[in-house]
């Protein structure tokens, strides 16, 4: 299978455009699905981008925060520029409109209390 947008050939799922039928990755189906429109360019060469680093060899080599460098969070997100941000700073971002202060890292992530 391959993105009829992108022209990926992997991906966690694969989708459809709801008009054409068109296959589409996730990340292609995603967006269009939540903004009504397709995937811009620089999206798409930021994620090829990722993708181009070679073998990974350990948790050093995988996907770096592009605000405060940690290379673990549970998830990953982007901000508005495209950049791929750890999860609190994209939170951060999100709600208060303004990176997230460097000091507020912190080297292990905090799990939610259950109540």
């Amino acid at each position: 299978k391959q993105c009829y947008h992108c022209n990926t050939t992997t991906t966690p799922l694969w989708r459809r455009d709801p008009l054409t039928h068109q296959t589409l990755c996730n990340a292609c189906g995603l967006y269009l699905q939540q903004r009504h429109s397709q995937r811009p360019r620089e999206l798409i060469e930021a994620d090829q981008d990722d993708d181009d680093g070679g073998v990974s060899v350990g948790a050093s080599d995988g996907p770096e925060c592009s605000h405060c460098q940690t290379r673990q969070t549970s998830v990953w997100r982007r901000n508005k520029e495209g950049d791929q941000v750890c999860n609190a700073c994209g939170v951060y971002e999100r709600l208060r409109g303004t990176p997230r202060p460097l000091s507020l890292k912190r080297n292990k992530i905090k799990p939610r209390a259950k109540h």
